[in-house]
């Protein structure tokens, strides 16, 4: 008789609904990583493509003109001009010109009523090949003046009489 009540207890509570399930708990940690497998066997070389067709017009026109623009760069030109004045009696007037290499020429007027007929050489400022600017800055009607030239990376020039000129340094740029 103990083994029917076992039985029909085992089976009682074997029938019983259970309770709701709780919450999921966090997910556990990963296993250790595997061994690597043997690299297999290479597959056979693809078959060779179309044959290009080379470079468009247009790519190659852009292309020389870039060329074209950079060569142009390297010849000298004229930057700057600026008038200037030496001495009161007589008073010598005319206009310097500045190469983008850092030469100066002056046309000399014949008075200060008659411009000049012949561009001659000053001299150079040093052997940059940026030079931008040249401005004069004269104190005391014309009796002292100062001449200031730049070049497109920063250095500075100066002279009083356009053949000597002094590094003043550089202007730091960005």
């Amino acid at each position: 008789m103990t083994s029917i009540v076992t039985l029909l207890l085992l089976l009682l509570t074997g029938c019983v609904p259970q309770g709701s399930a709780g919450p999921q708990g966090p997910p556990g940690k990963d296993g250790a990583t595997g061994l690597t497998g043997k690299p297999g066997i290479q597959g056979m070389t693809g078959p060779m493509g179309p044959a290009g067709s080379g470079v468009p017009a247009d790519q190659i026109k852009k292309v020389e003109a870039f060329l074209a623009q950079n060569n142009e760069s390297s010849n000298e030109h004229i930057v700057a001009i600026e008038s200037y004045t030496f001495g009161l009696a007589p008073r010598i007037t005319g206009f310097c010109f500045l190469t983008s290499h850092g030469r100066i020429f002056k046309m000399e007027n014949k008075n200060t009523q008659v411009l000049g007929e012949s561009i001659t050489l000053v001299g150079k400022i040093s052997d940059h090949h940026d030079f931008i600017s040249l401005s004069r800055i004269a104190y005391g009607e014309d009796i002292k003046q100062y001449f200031v030239a730049v070049t497109k990376s920063g250095m500075v020039f100066t002279t009083d009489d356009l053949k000597t000129w002094k590094s003043q340094g550089n202007i730091p740029l960005e």
